[in-house]
């Protein structure tokens, strides 16, 4: 019988494991995937890593930066140098250094509605939003319904609902304005969000993040990682758990599911789940999102004097990067598709994708952009195992109705993933956080019921 056993072997489930591991306990993970790295996936183009899910790593991520210090895993900075586009209401502007610049662009209201968010978010409590004084108030509301009757000025809603878009990977009207102020809040704000230098599109990884996933479970022996294994149920009994997959059953003291809520929720329980445990995993659906990377034979937008980031509220790119590789020898544009439009996209061909996401680029930067030589995308709704990303986000009423399960231990079954975070929801931070966290749960509950690790 194993100590813990870990469902999902993406960074939070990685990390609980190791977590575990260190402190004596004899740990299985188990993955559906036939790989590790949850909404982590590297691909090796032409000698290079590029990455088709999370990617950065920001200033305040100091978790990720220690994990990726121990692995001798190196980062290299987020190329911004030269002229931004920013596309807002069918006209053009330009901008440099960090996005949070754009408060200073005479955009009428924009700074005054940052600050007031800023300042909402800052009242919540980080670990427990949902009873924070004006919670039920703000939860009630849609984003999209708060901007609407707060800010009147076009140019500053627009670029709020761009931000959020581009942040949840989904529509204002579908989130709840308190969701979207946790999710500030947890990050320290608006700033810390939007920006490249000292923000959370800071650094890059050398050799993608995927590695990460797979450094953490290093630690374990082959046999205690189980690749291409569905968790179809989970039983409690008195004094362990079963969990059961296609190819058998394994018992163990405690369990850590870190899966996103809504792909939690889709294994059968015995008994049920509570029904506000059940409730919250209903009412919290993963971003929409389309991840596309082009390779080009030369950095043209650096020729003419542009960094390659744009922002857009026309798309179907609504956010792009340049995603050269750290040695300047595979030029590359990174960029997404998201919400509404991820949707709408999803319905075309790649062919037809690809198309439009470079007439997009040509826009910007002219002809060159309209001749690739490589086009990789990623729908994460495509994935079986993911079924959106970033992360799960929560509509009007989810807040104040349940949130209060999305981490609270059920028996004994235990939560991580980058959903139950209390700093940087929705990043490989997170995740990170979520999996010490859930495993410290499980090793405190083994002390205290005197079970010596099994080594």
């Amino acid at each position: 019988m194993y100590d813990a056993i870990i469902v999902g072997g993406g960074l939070a489930g990685t990390q609980a494991a190791r977590t575990l591991r260190e402190s004596g306990s004899n740990v299985l993970l188990i993955e559906a995937r036939k790989r590790l790295g949850g909404r982590t996936e590297s691909l090796e183009v032409e000698n290079y890593w590029f990455d088709l899910g999370g990617q950065w790593v920001g200033g305040t991520h100091d978790l990720l930066k220690k994990t990726l210090e121990r692995f001798q895993i190196n980062t290299f900075p987020q190329y911004d140098e030269g002229k931004h586009v920013l596309e807002l209401n069918g006209k053009r502007h330009f901008y440099q250094g960090n996005i949070s610049n754009l408060n200073s662009m005479n955009f009428d209201g924009l700074f005054e509605t940052i600050a007031r968010m800023d300042k909402m978010a800052a009242s919540l409590d980080t670990t427990w939003p949902a009873r924070s004084e004006h919670a039920s108030e703000w939860d009630r509301l849609t984003l999209a319904q708060w901007l609407h009757a707060n800010v009147p000025a076009p140019d500053a809603r627009l670029i709020i609902e761009w931000f959020a878009r581009v942040c949840l990977a989904a529509e204002p009207h579908e989130v709840s304005l308190l969701f979207y102020l946790h999710f500030l809040r947890q990050a320290g704000g608006y700033a810390l969000l939007a920006d490249i230098r000292g923000g959370a599109q800071q650094d890059r990884i050398q050799g993608g993040s995927q590695q990460v996933s797979e450094r953490l479970a290093e630690c374990l022996e082959k046999t205690h990682v189980r690749m291409g294994e569905p968790v179809l149920g989970i039983v409690q009994e008195k004094d362990h758990v079963v969990v059961k997959t296609a190819s058998g059953a394994y018992q163990g003291k405690y369990v850590i599911v870190a899966t996103p809520p809504a792909l939690a929720s889709r294994i059968a329980y015995c008994p049920p789940m509570p029904a506000v445990r059940d409730d919250f995993t209903q009412r919290m659906p993963m971003g929409t999102i389309i991840k596309t990377v082009i390779l080009y034979d030369e950095p043209f937008w650096r020729q003419t004097g542009f960094s390659a980031e744009a922002i857009s509220d026309m798309g179907p790119i609504f956010i792009c990067y340049d995603d050269t590789s750290h040695d300047d020898k595979k030029f590359a544009i990174v960029g997404f598709i998201a919400g509404e439009a991820a949707r709408f996209w999803a319905r075309k061909s790649q062919e037809e994708r690809k198309s439009a996401v470079t007439e997009c680029y040509a826009r910007w930067w002219g002809p060159k952009a309209l001749t690739p030589h490589v086009y990789l995308e990623k729908n994460w709704k495509e994935e079986e195992w993911s079924r959106g990303c970033y992360f799960g986000v929560a509509g009007p009423g989810s807040m104040t109705a349940s949130f209060e399960a999305l981490r609270t231990p059920v028996g004994r079954i235990h939560w991580a993933g980058t959903e139950t975070a209390t700093r940087w929801m929705g990043y490989m931070e997170g995740a990170l956080e979520s999996g010490v966290r859930a495993a410290t749960e499980v090793r405190d509950r083994l002390a205290r019921e005197g079970l010596k690790p099994k080594l």
